[in-house]
């Protein structure tokens, strides 16, 4: 498969799960924003501003400043009884802002919120970047297909003087609404673009992150299966080779020295006499005149020590069993004073034991 073919699959798979996830996340942002309402609100209408007191969807007229925006403004900063507060909403009637109820296709919010800012480019007086913008979707009874969105849109620049007086003041703008006509407020994203942004950012560290992790797990998975299958392998091959090492007819390269110890012993036991057989043979050969002093018994070599007279005829008379050959002197025969007898030492070669006979 071509680099760039798996390139791009990766990235389509990666953009395809984390798409959704940014888009929550950044829906859940807005929410959470949205839903800070503070404790005071100032409703900055035509030819003065109220100052609102909230307590969840009460409002109570706590102070009226007439004016100019700014003058108004400033008026309520320092006549209102125990400040504004740290928080607070700018409100503005309709008279201060420019609203209009539009028709649209039901759509995702998404696709409605880009249907709306095209339309915010034709309805305001104020170049795009100057505008602040929100929208209120409602259902249209009788008609699903359709839903009717309230489009309402300020001047950054008003809220701009607004909100730098109040925050000379230590003042935060928190949150930002029109007051439409029929009396009911449409929210305006208060740096939604920020709060996307923000979302955006932190949804995709979280998500790297856990990827990371993901493919970290997936690497010492493999690894692991990978020691499993190797220390297996190893264990079956030499089971096998230590099974074929034991058996009879011989050893694999690489046995151990003791199987192939072990191995060579049996295969000799296997084509000489036996012990006993040996024993009886050199006991009924040997005459009268000759007793054992030491017999010694290793691979196809028998060592006979002995003392006796008539040793030199010893050779003849081993040589005559089909048992033995190859009979010779160890070493010189010697007179013991003691016995007055020769003492003498043979070697003696084994002939092979013959085949076992077939059962019948």
């Amino acid at each position: 498969m071509d680099d760039r073919n798996m390139t791009f699959s990766v990235a389509s798979i990666w953009n395809g799960l984390t798409g959704p996830v940014l888009a929550l996340a950044e829906e859940l942002a807005l929410r959470r924003a949205s839903g800070e309402h503070p404790a005071m609100e100032l409703l900055v209408r035509s030819g003065g501003i109220d100052a609102l007191g909230v307590r969840g969807a009460t409002r109570e007229l706590l102070l009226s400043a007439p004016g100019r925006s700014q003058q108004a403004l400033q008026d309520i900063i320092q006549r209102l009884p125990g400040g504004i507060g740290r928080e607070v909403e700018l409100s503005f009637a309709a008279d201060q802002s420019i609203s209009q109820q539009i028709m649209l296709p039901q759509q995702p919010h998404d696709v409605l919120r880009a249907i709306v800012r095209n339309k915010v480019e034709s309805l305001a007086p104020w170049p795009l970047a100057q505008c602040l913008y929100g929208m209120r979707v409602s259902p249209v009874a009788g008609d699903p297909q359709h839903v009717s969105v309230d489009v309402a849109v300020v001047s950054r620049a008003l809220l701009d003087d607004l909100a730098a007086m109040l925050r000379n003041s230590g003042v935060e703008v928190k949150a930002l609404s029109v007051v439409l006509p029929d009396g009911h407020a449409v929210a305006i994203e208060l740096g939604g673009d920020d709060v996307r942004r923000a979302a955006r950012i932190r949804a995709a560290q979280l998500a790297k992150l856990a990827a990371a992790a993901l493919f970290l797990l997936l690497l010492l998975g493999l690894f692991w299966v990978y020691r499993t299958s190797s220390e297996a392998s190893r264990l079956d091959g030499e089971s096998a080779s230590l099974m074929a090492s034991l058996k009879p007819g011989g050893a694999p390269a690489g046995e151990t020295p003791l199987v192939s110890a072990a191995n060579r012993l049996h295969q000799a036991r296997r084509e000489r006499l036996s012990a006993v057989a040996v024993l009886n043979e050199v006991s009924n050969l040997l005459p009268d005149t000759v007793h054992l002093v030491a017999l010694t018994l290793e691979g196809d070599q028998l060592t006979i020590k002995g003392q006796g007279s008539g040793v030199p005829g010893l050779i003849q008379v081993l040589e005559a069993s089909p048992d033995f050959q190859s009979v010779n002197f160890a070493a010189a025969t010697e007179l013991d004073q003691n016995s007055n007898s020769d003492s003498f030492s043979l070697i003696v070669t084994l002939e092979k034991a013959p085949p076992p006979e077939a059962a019948p």
